[in-house]
């Protein structure tokens, strides 16, 4: 079965959090999805963890690859996903269990819209939560001056694919490359709900 969702986990060293990040996955609500796991050349226990995670999962796929960077993994993973939607989950990070399921069922009811982000919590190395990260109603707000994060934004897969993908010339990819390149041409969303952790 072809997956509505790919959720794709860029990870490098991260073998402390990994499990968290992949659990979070697995427990999603919506269940028509993908996971697949870029590991950019982790030289701790990573790949074990994440090999025990694949070697249990049908639904979760693995690329081990020579570090390369952000950019470039983020690359690897649109070129290999499956689903019709892509979103970036980093290996430090996790979803609320209602995340997909809430964020897919907004972009079928607006086919216009081609990124959508969330609000979300910012936590501590321990994961307690240390602030609500709120964003504009971009209902009421012509400016758009807080661009959506570069983790856990979905995307159409194939908007993203045929307006260039992640451009390789950054170093990293906190999402603002893209926000100016997609509000120039397409209709944004903003969930003004917290449905991810993000560690600070």
């Amino acid at each position: 079965m072809i997956p509505e969702v790919t959720i794709y986990i860029t990870n490098y060293n991260y073998g402390k959090y990994i499990s968290k990040a992949v659990n979070s996955c697995l427990k999603q609500t919506f269940k028509n999805l993908e996971i697949l796991i870029i590991d950019d050349g982790s030289t701790d226990n990573s790949k074990k963890i994440i090999n025990k995670f694949t070697s249990k999962n049908r639904n979760i796929f693995s690329i081990f690859r020579k570090n390369q960077g952000l950019i470039k993994s983020c690359n690897t993973a649109l070129r290999a996903a499956r689903g019709k939607y892509i979103m970036r989950l980093d290996a430090d990070d996790w979803l609320d269990v209602n995340a997909i399921e809430i964020m897919h069922s907004k972009l079928e009811k607006n086919k216009k819209v081609e990124l959508l982000f969330p609000d979300y919590y910012e936590v501590d190395e321990n994961g307690k939560i240390l602030h609500t990260i709120r964003r504009h109603n971009f209902e009421n707000v012509k400016l758009l001056d807080q661009p959506a994060h570069g983790a856990c934004t979905l995307f159409r897969t194939k908007t993203l694919i045929l307006n260039g993908g992640y451009d390789e010339n950054f170093t990293a990819q906190d999402g603002v490359d893209i926000w100016f390149r997609f509000q120039k041409k397409f209709k944004i969303m903003n969930i003004n709900i917290p449905l991810f952790y993000y560690r600070k």
